[in-house]
């Protein structure tokens, strides 16, 4: 395996590796460079569906999206992020990660992580970044971490409990009724959680699924997010990509936040399959 950089802040390309055939030795090597680098990159991969799900157990039990109308109909494990339709309806979640956010932060335990896999990709838009959650609470002023300390957030996967984010006109089928019946009950995790791997700490929140923070009054918890927010999604600690057909990106939900920057002309495909690893309580 042969290992270059992607950014200054995270990422790493991994190359000299078929994902079709890993075992568990080279499945270990991975994983070791998987917790220095937060994300990976393996190019011109051909894998099957089965194949795509045996690598992402590697790394842990896979979960099943609350989404259901979103799932791969022969292989649960296997969410569909597409723009494709069928019968007028997308067959999955068009609008996949529309804001900044961490997979399943609205969940008691949420991702570990996450391995999307391009079987076709628009000439124009579609791209996705990361951004290092270690860099964006190494960075902040001491004053702000000590203030933060021991603080804890909600995360909600309901949007309209969200003021920073709308509800895209996909999602909007079904309104307030259908996200509440959905929605799993909302859940609070630390504002800075430590790795369990590395005992690095990274900010955990984010723009989609933190709601509030619980300490003091709801307009200066607000406030405080607002701050927290502003200062993670900086250019400086963000990597940027632009998809190929055969790319397999894997990124640590317990360390990143990600973002889909859409802009995907009318008429275009982009088709995509993404398995999601169980992880723990953040602590």
């Amino acid at each position: 395996m042969e290992i270059s950089h992607l950014s200054d802040s995270l990422g790493a390309e991994v190359s000299g590796v078929n994902l079709a055939t890993v075992d568990a030795v080279e499945a270990e090597l991975i994983k070791k460079i998987f917790h220095q680098h937060q994300i990976l990159l393996f190019r011109n991969q051909e894998i099957s569906i089965v194949e795509h799900i045996n690598f992402s157990k590697y790394f842990g039990p896979l979960e099943v999206h609350i989404s259901k109308d979103s799932l791969h109909k022969n292989h649960e494990e296997i969410l569909l992020v597409s723009n494709v339709k069928e019968n007028g309806k997308y067959i999955g979640v068009e609008n996949a990660g529309d804001s900044w956010h961490s997979d399943l932060s609205y969940m008691p335990k949420p991702s570990l992580g996450s391995l999307l896999y391009a079987l076709e990709v628009s000439e124009i838009g579609g791209d996705t970044e990361w951004l290092s959650m270690y860099d964006a609470y190494d960075t902040l002023p001491e004053d702000t971490k000590n203030r933060i300390h021991g603080l804890k957030a909600r995360h909600s996967f309901n949007r309209y409990k969200n003021k920073r984010i709308g509800v895209p006109k996909q999602r909007q089928q079904g309104g307030r009724e259908r996200y509440e019946k959905i929605s799993p009950p909302d859940v609070f995790h630390p504002v800075v959680r430590t790795h369990p791997e590395t005992g690095k700490k990274a900010l955990y929140i984010s723009p989609r699924f933190t709601i509030g923070i619980l300490d003091g009054s709801d307009d200066e918890g607000q406030d405080l997010l607002d701050e927290l927010i502003e200062h993670s999604i900086q250019r400086k600690f963000i990597y940027h990509h632009e998809w190929r057909v055969g790319d397999l990106i894997m990124w640590d939900n317990r360390c990143t936040l990600h973002l889909a920057c859409r802009g995907i002309p009318e008429g275009q495909i982009r088709h995509m399959h993404r398995t999601t690893i169980s992880g723990d309580i953040p602590v």
